[in-house]
């Protein structure tokens, strides 16, 4: 039985990391159903009931060290881990729990990562020194291949695949209608889904964006559905772009601490979603959604060009009617990515088959 430790930014509620860790425990099983996991979290009580899997708490170190000394793979699991524009304490972090898989002299893989950007120059060197010395790195986007390759890491270390949470089956239309419907949506109207999150100070992103909404109510009839995907950090954001709509009696926000599997479900009755969080995004595509991105971060800009999607332009420089003119394509477009969703997600596939695979090799460590 393969012993593997997941690490992430699990545990705190953000459901594009949620979703990446049940697609990563998904994959690992479906490849080795014996698979011993442990999961360091935020919340491990939690993660262990939620996954059913063995949890440590991601800020105690002795039971950190003594998993990682009994283990046969440490996987750095998904999400933008590496990068020092949110926080350096937490790049700083997710290095030092690498080194101590390296120093034990673990089989240590990056799964799907989203990496940089890592501006500091003293970090990009700590960052070269700890990945060069991994036994492999996949990567879900070309952005972060082209960082690695920026930083110094040799190229026959990283692998481009994609985001793990691609790999995740369609959910029915049931658990999102029965939770549209707690919350009073109509049932019968266009909806319309608006995924936000606070970025820096500025709230004119968020004015944009309720004229957006404002002007689909108009035209569409339409019902706006405001989605917070980290809950409860995004709720004050979509409160704010509600408290600026002049059609604020249309929208609804669903201040609801969804799974995974929820917000599948969820996409599944929008007819539309427009999006800043990026697994508001992976989400639709996974349930075949027409979806407009608007970009705060690269990963959204990459996913978007991997997946041909629709980007309305970014929070620096967002207008109201660039947004409803790509809302417009998206809907005439349809949710007709099925061919590149099934190469991508046959590269998602790719991550847990390396990881397996390094378990049945010799030591794939160059240090």
């Amino acid at each position: 039985m393969s012993k593997i430790v997941i690490s992430g930014y699990y545990g705190f509620a953000n459901a594009g990391d949620e979703a990446m860790l049940a697609a990563i425990v998904k994959a690992l099983r479906s490849t080795e159903k014996s698979v011993s996991l442990t999961v360091i979290s935020g919340n491990p009580q939690v993660t262990a009931k939620k996954y059913q899997v063995s949890s440590i708490h991601r800020f105690n170190p002795w039971e950190i060290f003594t998993a990682l000394r009994s283990c046969d793979l440490l996987i750095s699991g998904g999400g933008s881990l590496l990068q020092d524009v949110t926080s350096r304490r937490s790049l700083l972090y997710y290095l030092s729990v690498l080194a101590t898989g390296i120093a034990l002299g673990k089989k240590v893989m990056l799964f799907g990562q989203g990496i940089g950007p890592i501006h500091s120059g003293l970090l990009r060197r700590l960052t070269k020194a700890v990945c060069s010395r991994v036994s492999l790195i996949t990567v879900r986007d070309r952005d972060s291949l082209y960082e690695l390759r920026r930083i110094g890491i040799p190229a026959e270390k990283v692998q481009l695949t994609a985001d793990a949470v691609l790999t995740l089956p369609q959910e029915s239309k049931e658990q999102g209608a029965q939770l549209l419907e707690r919350f009073h949506v109509p049932p019968k109207k266009m909806l319309v889904a608006l995924s936000v999150r606070k970025w820096q100070e500025d709230d004119r992103y968020l004015l944009e964006l309720a004229k957006t909404a404002d002007k689909l109510c108009v035209e569409y009839d339409a019902h706006i559905v405001l989605l917070p995907l980290q809950y409860p950090v995004d709720v004050e954001p979509c409160q704010r772009l509600q408290h600026f709509m002049v059609h604020k009696d249309e929208s609804t926000i669903l201040a609801a601490d969804c799974d995974t599997e929820q917000f599948l479900s969820l996409m599944g009755n929008f007819d539309l979603l427009i999006g800043m969080r990026l697994h508001a995004l992976i989400f639709a595509a996974v349930m075949e959604l027409p979806f407009v991105a608007v970009s705060y971060d690269p990963k959204i800009d990459g996913f978007v060009k991997d997946i041909n999607g629709i980007t309305a332009g970014s929070v620096d420089n967002l207008q109201a009617a660039q947004v409803v003119a790509a809302a417009k394509q998206a809907l005439a477009r349809g949710g007709s990515c099925r061919g590149m969703l099934d190469k991508l997600r046959a590269k998602a596939m790719a991550n847990a088959e390396q990881a397996m695979a390094l378990l049945t090799k010799g030591d794939g460590r160059q240090c």
